[in-house]
């Protein structure tokens, strides 16, 4: 195989035949010895930058339009009377022979800048109407409900002015009383006044409602009295009773201590 390496004594019977004070051969000659490509690279750079503006130039004089801002501005100029130079421009967009991406991309973000700066102008042109008709019709809903209200309330105070002169116009008999015999000894008081700590009370609450079981006793303690019973004021104790109780209580106490202490000292 070709890419294989001869054997070592093959080469060493090749060296011997050859010699080895031998001139270099046309193939290794240092004229015709080969070059990094990145050197070459370095070395040829002004004539490949060279070679790729004049392939670029030739493309831009065929096609009639180049990369230049100021000549596709003219040639957009020249066709915006009919309409048609916009739509021309737009389908004949295709990379040049020579051109790069990075070129062409570039070429392609500024034809279609104006195009996308309309967009976004009228897009938020309209979001702004939008905006400004939803609060005009909510400020219209605002004041059509507030007018409601008003008129509402407006009806109300008017029916109550007709009542109460209605009723100032035909008093009933039981008013009219109230109104000659004026404020009565101790007037009731609205429950929904507020009431404070140092509010004075003008008569006893009156305790309408009887506790529970109340009738139920009262008749079982009215049938055992007529039975010779007792009644339910029998076990009630009166306060001289009390007095006379906590008297005894305190006298057998100081008698028990006494006594207590005698023990403990005999």
């Amino acid at each position: 195989m070709p890419h294989k390496r001869a054997k070592r004594s093959v080469r060493e019977q090749k060296r011997k035949e050859s010699g080895s004070d031998v001139a270099p051969g046309a193939k290794k000659a240092i004229e015709n010895e080969e070059i990094p490509k990145s050197v070459s690279r370095v070395l040829n750079a002004a004539k490949v930058r060279q070679e790729w503006a004049e392939k670029k130039r030739k493309g831009s004089e065929d096609d009639g339009a180049g990369p230049s801002r100021k000549r596709r501005k003219q040639s957009g100029t020249g066709d915006g009377d009919t309409g048609g130079g916009k739509q021309t421009q737009q389908t004949q967009l295709r990379i040049m022979p020579g051109e790069s991406m990075a070129h062409f991309n570039r070429r392609v973000e500024e034809s279609m800048r104006h195009t996308v700066k309309e967009a976004m102008q009228s897009s938020s042109a309209r979001m702004r109407q939008v905006r400004k008709e939803e609060l005009a019709a909510s400020e219209k809903e605002k004041k059509k409900r507030t007018a409601g209200a008003e008129e509402r309330t407006k009806g109300r105070k008017r029916i109550r002015a007709g009542d109460e002169s209605d009723s100032d116009d035909d008093p009933s008999p039981r008013k009219a009383k109230a109104k000659e015999a004026g404020p009565k000894d101790f007037e009731k008081i609205s429950t929904s006044a507020p009431k404070r700590l140092n509010d004075i009370v003008q008569a006893p609450p009156n305790i309408k409602q009887l506790p529970r079981k109340a009738k139920k006793l009262a008749a079982q303690g009215g049938s055992q009295k007529d039975a010779g019973g007792q009644s339910l004021s029998d076990g009630v104790r009166s306060m001289a009773q009390k007095a006379m109780l906590e008297e005894e209580r305190e006298r057998a106490i100081r008698l028990y201590r006494e006594m207590k202490k005698g023990r403990a000292a005999g």
